[in-house]
């Protein structure tokens, strides 16, 4: 990965977040934020995604292959959309040749997550290898990635966080999903 133009202001960053849904709902809404990192928002694009479904990752492949051109990093902030829909980030920056950053906030509690996939799904295992990655503590967030290393992920969010802990488009991609 060329870091020079990783760090230009004007690298094209795409970040999803999931609309709201209830467990009686089939799908929901897949939101993507497609902001330079001048955070000037350049487009957005929409999906539907499966509830407890196993499609997040085809339909950001999708999203990407719409609207991806100039892409240079994909961020996320967990990778459970709509229930337990996981996201493989591994196949989504192996396919595009584009780092994927998962932010987050809080530390999952694996042995819980474990716990629900095993009570809920034949496939739990797969599903759990997926979520099951390694996280690296860089002081309030913890951060995994792929197609990047994690320190130079970290430089990116914080260069890309305006308050708080969370990249700015990640938090407008949750702006927008909540009305999705």
């Amino acid at each position: 990965m060329d870091l020079n133009s990783l760090f230009n202001k004007n690298t094209r960053i795409l970040a999803f977040d999931d609309s709201p849904f209830s467990r009686d709902d089939l799908s929901c809404s897949l939101i993507g934020v497609i902001m330079r990192k001048d955070l000037y928002l350049e487009s957005t694009v929409k999906r539907q995604i499966t509830v407890d479904g196993m499609d997040v990752t085809e339909k950001i492949l999708e999203a990407i292959e719409e609207k991806g051109s100039g892409i240079g990093v994909i961020m996320i902030k967990g990778i459970t959309f709509a229930g337990f829909n996981i996201l493989d980030i591994r196949t989504v920056s192996e396919k595009t040749h584009i780092p994927v950053i998962n932010v987050l906030d809080h530390e999952p509690n694996i042995e819980n997550i474990k716990a629900a996939l095993k009570k809920h799904f034949p496939d739990w295992q797969l599903r759990f290898d997926l979520f099951n990655r390694k996280f690296t503590k860089f002081g309030s967030i913890l951060v995994q990635c792929e197609g990047i290393e994690e320190e130079i992920a970290y430089k990116f969010i914080r260069q890309t966080t305006v308050n708080g802990l969370i990249p700015e488009p990640l938090r407008l991609a949750d702006i927008i999903a909540r009305i999705c």
